[in-house]
């Protein structure tokens, strides 16, 4: 089990989430079989805390403390505990796709303030915006004294969208 512990996701608790599902998997025995730990990112900060099974490749997110019960129970051989499951077919992970669809579709590199009012009307705010640009999934550029931002690869091939940006200007 790996602990997303990057910035964002430490900011919502995920060290707290990491020690207490150690404390569980030592109380229950499951230590000597489940590997619990800490990375760096696996990307999906801005909807964290997030913890990755393998060899299952379960994705949870927005863990808190209150769900290491739940997810103790699919470690000892039960369900994955579907509310927390990150997949692209999840209605959160669908908005965060149709914000780059509808980025693309605008032209890919668009003003800074058209980018947060499709962001805004998926529901995400400022804070979010900035965190796509702190993990890298959006770029930011001024153009003609205007600031513009457009997808990165890494956020084209996160959401499977067929792009190819054009060459650097």
């Amino acid at each position: 089990v790996l602990v997303c512990t990057a910035q964002h996701c430490m900011e919502k608790g995920a060290l707290n989430v990491a020690g207490r599902l150690r404390i569980a998997m030592r109380r229950s025995g499951l230590d000597a079989d489940v590997l619990v730990n800490t990375c760096d990112s696996i990307d999906l900060c801005d909807c964290g805390p997030n913890l990755m099974v393998y060899p299952e490749k379960v994705i949870y997110s927005g863990v808190q403390v209150k769900d290491i019960k739940e997810i103790m129970a699919h470690l000892e051989g039960g369900e994955p505990v579907e509310r927390l499951i990150l997949s692209p077919e999840t209605p959160d992970e669908q908005c965060r796709e149709t914000v780059y669809r509808s980025v693309v579709d605008e032209g890919w590199k668009i003003p800074a303030e058209k980018f947060a009012a499709i962001a805004g009307e998926s529901g995400f705010d400022n804070a979010w915006v900035n965190e796509q640009a702190r993990r890298g999934f959006i770029a930011r550029k001024e153009v003609e004294g205007v600031p513009m931002v457009n997808p990165t690869t890494k956020a084209l091939a996160r959401y499977r969208i067929e792009f190819e940006p054009p060459e650097a200007e």
